[in-house]
């Protein structure tokens, strides 16, 4: 029986999976068993995935109707024989030393979970991504003292702790199951977290790993994920919130993550508020920039997954003019088709406020800085984060909780 199951969900990513599947077969570390889960693609990958498994006995491939993430990885575990357990999405890619690296920490250390940091791939640029927590092992004392604290989010605006996705991560199994196995298969949106902090909160000991080891591809549509409707979104929204906020009220025991909960979720929400925000099209200012009035002409300077949705809203409704849409990564985001121009643009419309679309504190708070030492400070905009946490936008959210403390 193999050590380690490898879980790949599998959606119509035809042109990336090749890449994926072979960065598994070359690994270092061979007792493993790599189960591709086809959730009902229809553009080739299935047939990828029986390719390779004619070439290579350790793995197994499983056809499935079109279920979403969630179904898919708890498909995959189903069938998974290994004593520990990891997941890769098939549009990404693992360096050769990836498991063994990360199998050899977890025996060494005896921990429950193993995590590394990541490689953030645009175009041909790759940039390196640590987790917010010192390298380390930590046990159930140092959980609750140095991990559990930050662990989901830190005191800025947004910082992480520990990343939710479980793609950086070796799982001993019997930490794991339970808590993937809860997952609601309706949520789209923040799918890794419903099951990694649950499952972080209840393990005895981790160890963090502070050296990139996975190749996170991003792509327009990893970026800004399309959902079918407002109400659909609002609804699969508030089932992410509730459900898991309570599962960490029965766990406070152990610690109380529900402030930090809440600022996850409005964190995911913030950039997809034109789909979110109840009564966001009766406002008279752009969300959550409150001096930047209806009909005004700005540059947006962020093509990120904030970035990218505000263009769409602005470009759909006219709310306001987009003059100039600046990011400091142009070159790589042309490459994937956006419309994005070189910052010096903006001295081309003098007139026209900026607005920064970064929901990161820290890189936020730089860019403005960078700015204000070539522009007039007044025309320069962040996002109001007393306005992101009023009662007003909790309410215009649906984030309420009367058991809440």
């Amino acid at each position: 029986m193999a050590e380690i199951s490898i879980i790949v969900p599998i959606y119509n990513i035809k042109a990336y999976l090749p890449q994926c599947i072979e960065s598994l077969l070359y690994q270092t570390f061979s007792d493993m068993e790599i189960l591709l889960v086809d959730d009902g693609s229809t553009d080739g990958s299935g047939k990828i995935c029986d390719e390779y498994a004619q070439k290579d006995s350790r793995i197994r491939v499983l056809h499935k109707k079109n279920g979403g993430l969630v179904s898919a990885r708890k498909a995959g575990l189903s069938m998974a024989k290994g004593e520990y357990i990891a997941y890769v999405d098939g549009d990404d890619f693992i360096e050769p030393d990836m498991y063994e690296r990360m199998y050899r920490t977890m025996k060494e250390q005896d921990v429950d979970v193993v995590m590394c940091g990541r490689y953030e791939d645009t175009g041909d640029v790759s940039r390196k991504v640590f987790h917010g927590i010192p390298e380390g092992r930590y046990g159930k004392e140092g959980l609750i003292r140095d991990v559990y604290p930050q662990m989901i989010a830190k005191e800025a605006f947004f910082e992480w702790g520990i990343f939710p996705s479980v793609w950086d991560k070796l799982f001993r199994r019997e930490c794991l199951e339970q808590f993937q196995m809860e997952v609601d298969d309706r949520i789209v949106m923040g799918e890794d977290a419903a099951c990694v902090y649950p499952c972080l909160l209840h393990a005895e000991s981790i160890y963090i790993l502070q050296e990139c080891l996975y190749h996170y591809r991003q792509t327009v549509s990893s970026m800004v994920k399309k959902i079918p409707d407002c109400e659909t979104e609002r609804e699969q929204f508030r089932i992410f919130y509730q459900t898991i906020n309570k599962s960490f009220e029965r766990d406070i025991e152990i610690f109380d993550l529900r402030q930090q909960w809440k600022k996850y979720v409005l964190f995911l929400m913030v950039p997809r508020s034109d789909g979110l925000y109840k009564g966001y099209e009766e406002l008279d200012y752009l969300f959550p920039f409150p001096k930047v009035k209806k009909g005004t002409d700005i540059i947006l300077y962020g093509a990120g997954t904030y970035g990218q949705r505000l263009y769409r809203y602005l470009k759909r409704t006219g709310f306001c003019r987009v003059e100039a849409w600046v990011d400091q990564n142009y070159k790589q985001l042309q490459a994937m088709g956006l419309p994005v121009e070189n910052p010096i643009v903006i001295s081309d419309v003098p007139n026209a406020a900026i607005v920064i679309a970064n929901t990161f504190e820290i890189s936020r708070k730089k860019l403005y800085q960078e700015l204000v030492t070539k522009y007039q400070r007044e025309k320069i905009h962040l996002l109001n984060e007393k306005l992101v946490f009023s009662e007003e936008t909790i309410q215009a959210f649906g984030l309420e909780n009367e058991s809440e403390n």
